[in-house]
């Protein structure tokens, strides 16, 4: 099994001010680019090792011994970095909307109130 470094959903300036472009670009090129390669190569010690990467990452013992802590590193900072980039958003200013604006007005008195305190 191979994996491959996700597709990111937006241009690394998207998130800015938030997190510049040079921090998006150093995370995903390198960091995750790391992992992934890492990963991959503990992986190809053990070629017939089939198992979806969350139940390795959750039952370690399914693991082969000699690769055991590049899995659970590489694989862990593999999943990790995947799961940030989804869930990421470019927001473009809106507000929160439905419960959660409701239980934002009803604790702060607005949304503008909110991002003051925080």
């Amino acid at each position: 099994m191979k994996f491959e470094l996700p597709k990111l959903p937006y241009a690394y300036d998207a998130l800015e001010p938030f997190i510049d472009a040079r921090t998006m670009e150093i995370h995903y090129t390198k960091h995750h680019q790391g992992y992934t390669n890492k990963f991959n190569a503990a992986l190809a010690k053990h070629e017939d090792l089939n198992t979806p990467l969350e139940k390795l990452l959750s039952d370690l013992t399914l693991v082969p011994q000699d690769i055991r802590n590049a899995v659970q590193n590489n694989g862990g900072g593999y999943f990790n970095h995947s799961l940030f980039w989804s869930i990421l958003k470019v927001n473009n200013g809106q507000k929160p909307s439905g419960a959660l604006a409701k239980a934002i007005d009803s604790s702060f008195g607005s949304f503008d109130s909110f991002k003051e305190v925080f």
